[in-house]
């Protein structure tokens, strides 16, 4: 069996539905989503708070409502539920693994939209046991939203990004208390009033805070937390691990498209091409862990793009010639999208930079192109929130340019 698209697009979360629905709106009918889950949605599906639509919808709406929502604008567009991707080839060919086996699929482009994962225990080097209890918090809505269980009874939430504040929601939900929330740094990394939620649940918040032990041989018993030099002790079920959020790119490592070797991102452009021109990227795969509308919105602009691009070679064999300039980033920033920047494509003259730090920083940030000054602003930014850098215009690089660099001084 083998499938032929117009567009195949990997992963039915914002990003993806977005763009098959803008693609679809262009005239482009041949699309296809291919999702690993039972049900299209993303993330979304199994979110009950209601931080999600603004932007897409101008109304605040509850994350499983908004999924409903955005899936149910595609109509007969076929999503291959229980599917995944198991291989990217050149010029659009991919290899998918079905319930009913391997197929093989050829598409004129392809949309790579693949969400993201949160960092769970191991990799955080917490030492201990292996007991039944610790979960993340992805895990945690799915045991209370989408199965109605109530996986824990007086838990202890790792991390304060705004994704460990849902999880406080989620506990709520289901009728329980964190017994507290650990924080390795001095400020909490959501909003700081989220601190009045915390505490309006009864949940103290343990800054500058690790934990180095989890204890408890068939469930988790009690876990050890350092703070300021001194341990304590603090009696739990369960351990909720949560953000700390890298993107799903396991599928980029295997291919023949550049990727950046610290996060496994594809290299894209200002389009959000890879290497391979027949394959674009979207979404928090690219730059964990934005909101849902915000991946929403980027999806129907790379729609867009996919449809001017399939549109003006309609009749052509032959893609367009890049010439990309990679973009160089100083320490304190952990990446970019884009990551590189087409200087033969010169239908886009402004564009956005949408970074992250490794920690928090306040200070100027300049873009350069060689010696050509293309943005300076004073930015205030956390490490788990995206910085914009607005309107660069990309008439100022030279043609002699040989790389855009972006650094805070």
């Amino acid at each position: 069996m083998s499938l032929n698209y117009d567009v195949v697009i990997i992963g039915s979360g914002p990003a993806g539905v977005a763009a098959a629905y803008s693609l679809r709106r262009r005239g482009i009918q041949r699309v296809a989503i291919i999702e690993r889950e039972a049900d299209a949605g993303g993330v979304p599906r199994h979110c009950q708070h209601p931080t999600f639509g603004v932007l897409a919808f101008k109304r605040p709406m509850k994350g499983n409502q908004f999924a409903k929502k955005i899936v149910a604008q595609l109509g007969d567009t076929p999503i291959f539920t229980r599917s995944t991707v198991t291989q990217l080839h050149p010029n659009g060919h991919l290899t998918i693994s079905t319930p009913d086996g391997l197929v093989e699929a050829q598409a004129k482009r392809v949309l790579i939209a693949t969400g993201v994962r949160e960092t769970p225990r191991h990799p955080r080097l917490v030492s201990g046991l292996r007991p039944q209890g610790i979960i993340t918090a992805g895990a945690l809505q799915q045991f209370v939203y989408l199965n109605g269980k109530k996986p824990c009874r007086n838990p202890v939430i790792v991390g304060s990004e705004l994704v460990s504040f849902s999880a406080l929601w989620t506990l709520k939900n289901a009728g329980v208390k964190a017994q507290a929330m650990i924080e390795s740094g001095d400020r909490i990394l959501a909003f700081k009033p989220a601190t009045l939620f915390a505490k309006a649940m009864g949940t103290p918040v343990f800054l500058n805070s690790q934990i180095t032990e989890i204890g408890g041989l068939e469930r988790v018993e009690y876990v050890v937390v350092e703070s300021a030099g001194k341990t304590h002790k603090i009696m739990c079920d369960s351990v909720i691990f949560t953000g700390q959020f890298v993107g799903e790119n396991t599928l980029i490592r295997k291919s023949h498209l550049d990727y950046d070797a610290a996060t496994g991102k594809p290299v894209t452009d200002q389009r959000g091409r890879c290497s391979d021109t027949s394959y674009y990227a979207a979404g928090n795969m690219l730059h964990p862990a934005d909101m849902g509308d915000q991946c929403y919105q980027e999806g129907l602009w790379v729609g867009e793009q996919i449809a001017d691009d399939l549109l003006a070679n309609h009749h052509q064999q032959q893609l367009k010639e890049t010439q990309r300039l990679p973009v160089h980033l100083d320490d304190k920033i952990c990446f970019s999208v884009p990551a590189c920047i087409d200087i033969n494509d010169n239908s886009i003259n402004k564009i956005n930079f949408n970074i992250k730090v490794e920690h928090a920083v306040n200070g100027t940030i300049k873009v350069m192109a060689g010696s050509t000054l293309l943005y300076e602003k004073h930015h205030r930014g956390l490490p788990t929130r995206r910085i914009l850098l607005k309107n660069i215009d990309l008439t100022k690089i030279q043609r002699d340019a040989t790389e855009i660099s972006i650094a805070v001084v």
